[in-house]
């Protein structure tokens, strides 16, 4: 038999998956003993629930003070008033512990180049609460729903125009069968989302003396950049409108098990997300559509799934922070599935007699090793941030080359990430310029993607009467395509619980050709800009 298990363990793709449950194992120990150390600094039981706190052996309880005689009288006289009704009880307990709100929105914007019309009539109703279960265990949600009313206004062609003859967003529909299935009012087939209800959170938190524990489906935000997204890659997007929407409304949940430990001026965070998902796109043929999942994806099954099977398919991130004097460090590790699926293809036929070789594709997601950094420092007048990660196992999308160099349309590559970012108050105004830069190591010239991608950011904020009028101002240039956003906007503050805001989306560049992987993120909406303006009733 020992000649057996040299053999079973010598197959290479034996080998490699036990290579990585051991990888996962280990990162699980690792996050237990976060876990384990948490406990062992977290408070007595009595300390969480002081209603169960017992008596000593020897102690006894303190009588009552003796009545008097007017005690007595004024006992007998002013009898005690009748307990409330159970429902009322309960009622009065729930009210005392449970803390809510949220918000009514309309967001309506106008494209005002060709063809001109609204392409936004959003209603949104927002709702978050959190509970407290016992004094330190408490249990919150968010909910979010919507409505688009622009489809009871304008036609599709208008809402979502055709991109161009160049961009290969619109199939060609041919065949009878397809021409017969074709909705008159929406023939180029268009994704409509008229309305959807996501819960957005919802988790069980106990805190413990040092050590906080967080359990079910969240967002988790790394990094110190803003917008960055560079060590903050825990939960993919959401690419419904491009960049645009609210930052709470972009990342997508997932469920996770949160465990932070406080010792002093460190912090030790680890998570375990037994679930995996991948950027959502923009609806099929919508006006924010710029990336498509492939038929035939190839998922990662599910980690809770056929468990323990599947184990080996979790995510981890542990994080280290060190608050200095002055400063703050912090070092990370996210063992994560790409949350791009990569579109491997293959090629059948040489492409002889005049026959076009056949292409098919084979998308599936890739593990990814990211190793990161933060660094906040506070200087007299302003504020220092960077960050930087190191990924390992990045899959860049390539051109077909000579056949040689490219394998299966694909090449795997190790890139950096960086970003630096200030936080100003100049002439009454709070300004943060920021720079974001990747860099592929060992670059191969089939790889569509640039050696290095530059992207310059300016966010700047200024309040014009206190609590009641502000602006801001963010532009965002893209170095390699020369592409710009610029997104000024005003609020104004009605009441305490009524707000509205005006402002204008402006994309300025070039589409690209259209190929895949070879248009330009921001120029490829040159024809989206539009004014927006929305109105909010918080409660």
């Amino acid at each position: 038999m020992p000649g057996l298990y040299i053999q079973i363990i010598s197959s290479p793709k034996t080998a490699y998956r036990f290579l990585r449950v051991l990888i996962v194992s280990l990162l699980w120990l690792a996050f237990i003993f976060i876990l384990s150390r948490g406990i062992v600094f977290a408070q007595d039981v009595e300390d969480i629930f002081p209603s169960i706190k017992t008596l000593e052996q020897n102690e006894k309880p303190t009588p009552p003070p003796p009545e008097t005689e007017k005690g007595t009288q004024d006992r007998i006289e002013k009898p005690a008033a009748p307990p409330s009704p159970l429902f009322n009880r309960l009622l009065e307990k729930i009210s005392d512990d449970l803390t809510w709100g949220g918000y009514l929105r309309n967001e309506t914007s106008f494209r005002y180049v060709s063809p001109t019309g609204f392409d936004k009539i959003l209603n949104i109703l927002h709702l978050e609460g959190r509970y407290r279960l016992a004094p330190r265990i408490q249990v919150a949600g968010r909910l979010r729903a919507f409505y688009d009313a622009v489809y009871n206004v304008e036609s599709i062609d208008v809402i979502s125009p055709r991109k161009g003859p160049d961009t290969l967003l619109v199939a060609n529909v041919t065949e009878p069968d397809q021409v017969r299935g074709l909705d008159p009012n929406n023939v180029r087939d268009v994704h409509i989302v008229k309305s959807r209800i996501e819960l957005k959170e919802l988790y069980l938190d106990i805190n413990f003396q040092n050590f906080d524990l967080r359990i079910g489906r969240q967002i988790v935000r790394w990094g110190v950049v803003e917008g960055a997204r560079v060590t903050d890659e825990i939960n993919p997007l959401d690419f419904y409108e491009l960049i645009l929407r609210d930052i709470d409304d972009r990342y997508i949940p997932l469920f996770m098990i949160k465990g932070d430990l406080y010792l002093g001026s460190n912090t030790f965070e680890g998570i375990i997300i037994p679930e995996v998902r991948g950027h959502r796109p923009a609806p099929k043929g919508s006006q924010w559509e710029q990336f498509r999942l492939l038929p035939n994806l190839e998922k990662p099954e599910q980690p809770y799934e056929d468990f323990p099977n599947n184990i080996e398919n979790t995510e981890i991130a542990l994080k280290y922070t060190r608050v200095f004097s002055g400063f703050e460090l912090s070092a990370s590790y996210f063992y994560t599935w790409d949350d791009f699926p990569s579109s491997f293809r293959s090629i059948a036929g040489s492409g002889e007699f005049a026959l076009a070789p056949t292409v098919d594709f084979i998308p599936k997601y890739n593990r990814l090793h990211i190793y990161g950094t933060t660094y906040s420092k506070t200087f007299p007048g302003f504020v220092f941030n960077a960050e930087a990660a190191y990924v390992d196992g990045k899959v860049f999308g390539a051109r077909f080359g000579d056949g040689s160099s490219v394998q299966e349309g694909e090449i795997q590559k190790n890139y950096v990430k960086y970003a630096v970012g200030l936080d100003l108050y100049i002439l009454g105004m709070d300004v943060s310029p920021a720079a974001i830069q990747q860099y592929i190591i060992d670059y191969d010239h089939n790889i569509i993607q640039d050696r290095v991608d530059t992207v310059g950011a300016v966010f700047i904020r200024k309040e014009f009467i206190h609590n009641l009028w502000t602006g801001n101002l963010l532009v965002l240039y893209f170095f390699n395509d020369e592409d710009w956003l610029i997104r000024p906007r005003t609020f104004y503050n009605i009441t305490d619980r009524l707000r509205v805001s005006f402002g204008v989306d402006i994309f300025e560049g070039k589409i690209g050709t259209g190929l895949p992987g070879e248009f330009h993120f921001v120029g490829f909406f040159d024809n989206n800009d539009r004014i927006f303006w929305d109105i909010t009733y918080s409660f």
